[in-house]
């Protein structure tokens, strides 16, 4: 995938030259974002996207024009076939030097727009996992926002790197998996499929919500659980999920075989299918 964006658009204007010394979102990670697909000029389970953001708004009290953003955001997949969309909610520039917000500040909106996402389903076969010693820290005031501080993520995605490996699996402070570096979870244990709870930290994936709705009408039994890291040994099948890969079945965690299930690939490929 290409690293550059083909536009940006900074508070529904073109930007992208603009130095911004005091913004929070840069300071303090004071902010919040979603990564969209469009697809066909539309932007993939917008609904889902917008409530996120909306939920993490109202957890961070950041004031923005939600309509204005998410048309904004409408318009330009209007203009695409195929993108992946990159939107950027911070508080906005500093108007008091600390921590604590002045709450004069005016909320910054940033939208890049990047070439389409690269087609993962036929890296199915060859795509495995390992277990990192990188850990989440647990703070259930921030678990399943989708914040801008994403330190643990970038020294994840370093560890993983030594390893040639598709994706890593992280575990919480507490010994219990959590998600990969970029993905939730969902795995087959002791005959059971799960996915782990995200009440004390992650992020509540789009795709992850999807795949839960759409196993319940498929009448696919996943519950959401406590799952200990330890427990990965025994795991016997293992999906991973963001809205760029879809729901993605691996092919191994640690060098160990895993079985491909065909009730969850049928379901991956109900999910590929759906925009809404």
């Amino acid at each position: 995938m290409s690293t550059l964006p083909m536009e940006i658009r900074v508070d529904g204007q073109p930007g992208g030259t603009q130095g911004w010394p005091m913004d929070r979102g840069l300071h303090f990670g004071d902010g919040l974002f979603e990564t969209m697909v469009v697809r066909g000029g539309r932007v993939r389970f917008m609904s889902l996207h917008r409530a996120r953001l909306a939920r993490g708004l109202a957890r961070l009290q950041i004031k923005v024009d939600e309509e204005a953003t998410w048309r904004e955001a409408g318009d330009v997949a209007a203009r695409h076939a195929g993108a992946l969309l990159k939107l950027v909610v911070t508080r906005g520039d500093a108007t008091d030097r600390g921590y604590a917000p002045s709450g004069n500040e005016k909320s910054r909106r940033v939208l890049l727009v990047y070439p389409p996402p690269d087609v993962l389903a036929s890296q199915a076969s060859e795509a495995g996992a390992v277990v990192l010693s990188a850990r989440l820290g647990e703070n259930p005031l921030l678990a399943g926002l989708k914040h801008t501080n994403r330190l643990e993520q970038i020294l994840a995605r370093i560890e993983l790197a030594t390893t040639g490996a598709f994706e890593g699996l992280m575990a919480n402070s507490s010994g219990l998996l959590v998600s990969g570096t970029l993905s939730n979870v969902f795995l087959r244990l002791d005959g059971k499929w799960l996915t782990p709870r995200l009440d004390r930290c992650g992020i509540a994936g789009v795709m992850r919500a999807v795949v839960l709705r759409e196993a319940v009408r498929e009448g696919l039994d996943i519950r959401e659980a406590d799952i200990p890291f330890d427990a990965l040994p025994r795991c016997e099948s293992l999906c991973v999920t963001n809205v760029r890969m879809g729901l993605l079945p691996l092919s191994s965690v640690d060098g160990r075989a895993l079985a491909h299930d065909p009730a969850l690939e049928a379901l991956a490929r109900k999910v590929e299918r759906l925009d809404d």
